[in-house]
């Protein structure tokens, strides 16, 4: 299988299109088993979208109120741009996070918004519905006393979904994730990534994000 680097992250080849369906199952069986322990609660909402002008893209997930916000900067911005936001959102899909002096607010419908720096330049960002059965939404794993994050999405130009991710430490230490193996081998676990820390290659395992 062939594998194609964009952006930080890796796009599969068509030939693994076919493989993505057999995959979006056992993400299903992922989020139904997050679901068990309370069958009345309803589904989770997954976004996924981009920052426009910049690399970094992003991944929303709402449910009952609740929002967690996670913006991945690619190539160009991991080390200043990725970060979480976690809140409240009114009825309408709107809210106003805060982050680190950065401030991310969402318009009624939550599928668009803008991003606010210190500094006090603006970024738009734009979300859309993931296609769960293209394993798109939000992963993350704990390590190094902070929670990397991955972003699963489909590239306007693409066919395929690709990965962008950053692992964070202790001391405002960034780094790109890339995945172990091609984005359709999706098991109960979740996705096998790597990372390279001073030289050591550092394996981590990334599991969906399916409660905000």
């Amino acid at each position: 299988m062939r594998f194609v680097h964009r952006s930080g992250g890796i796009v599969v080849s068509r030939k693994s299109a076919r493989a993505l369906a057999r995959a979006a199952g056992v993400l299903g069986a992922v989020l139904c088993a997050a679901c068990a322990a309370d069958p009345e609660a309803p589904p989770p909402e997954i976004s996924v979208g981009t920052v426009d002008g910049t690399d970094a893209v992003l991944a929303l997930v709402r449910g009952e109120g609740a929002v967690t916000l996670y913006v991945c900067g690619g190539v160009s911005s991991y080390a200043t741009m990725t970060r979480w936001f976690e809140g409240t959102e009114d009825p309408s899909g709107a809210f106003s996070l805060e982050s680190d002096g950065w401030t991310a607010t969402a318009d009624p419908d939550g599928e668009s918004g803008r991003l606010r720096t210190p500094e006090g330049a603006e970024l738009a960002f734009r979300a859309r519905p993931a296609a769960l059965d293209r394993i798109e939404g939000l992963y993350a794993a704990v390590d190094g006393g902070c929670r990397t994050g991955a972003v699963v999405f489909t590239p306007d130009d693409a066919e395929a979904p690709a990965l962008q991710g950053t692992w964070c430490g202790a001391g405002d230490l960034y780094a790109q994730v890339t995945p172990i193996r091609p984005l359709s081998v999706l098991d109960r676990r979740g996705i096998e990534v790597q990372v390279e820390l001073s030289g050591a290659r550092k394996k981590l395992l990334v599991t969906p994000l399916v409660r905000p």
